[in-house]
């Protein structure tokens, strides 16, 4: 064998070993699930900046989130779960503050008069759609299209101390492991 095929045999080894070790050391390191993270978006109302955002927990097909929104003059705060299948988390239940989303209080969160409390139904669904979360109807196709990605809530890894309380953020990572007491 010639010195030239030799040094060609190590050169060959060297370059298969380094690239068994790099995919060896990728695959050590899961990807982080399609749904979790912050998705934010902000205007300005009356001088102030307003953000509505919704942070989601993800652990298999089980997705636990908080999301805020700004609406009649005031925030509204509500704690889900829901069921990740593809680009759309189908909201299975709900509670927090009353309003569009949900007419049942969370459990411990509840004023002493409340009517409902626990967990409520949800008629929501939210899809992934060029990487920004819009939210719509269970059962609705989740269509992509260029304008509603640039309506939908861009993933942010938050400012000024926005997003979750960390209450709330307690909360999505004990649900995320199963626990949405």
């Amino acid at each position: 064998m010639s010195k030239e095929v030799a040094d060609m045999r190590i050169v060959k080894v060297l370059i298969l070993s380094v690239a068994v070790s790099a995919s060896g050391a990728s695959a050590s390191k899961p990807a982080k699930p399609p749904f979790e993270g912050l998705w934010m978006s902000c205007e300005r109302w009356q001088g102030s900046s307003i953000c509505a955002y919704k942070a989601l927990a993800q652990q298999g097909t089980r997705v636990c989130g908080v999301q805020s929104d700004f609406a009649t003059n005031r925030y509204y705060v509500q704690r889900f779960v829901g069921t990740a299948r593809g680009n759309v988390v189908e909201i299975d239940r709900i509670c927090g503050d009353p309003g569009s989303e949900t007419d049942t209080y969370c459990a411990g969160q509840a004023p002493a008069d409340a009517a409902k409390v626990g967990w409520g139904a949800s008629d929501r669904q939210l899809s992934l759609c060029e990487g920004r979360l819009q939210a719509g109807k269970k059962g609705e196709a989740a269509h992509c299209t260029p304008a509603s990605a640039r309506a939908a809530m861009p993933k942010t890894s938050g400012r000024d101390g926005e997003g979750p309380e960390a209450e709330d953020r307690a909360w999505m990572a004990s649900c995320a492991q199963g626990d949405d007491g």
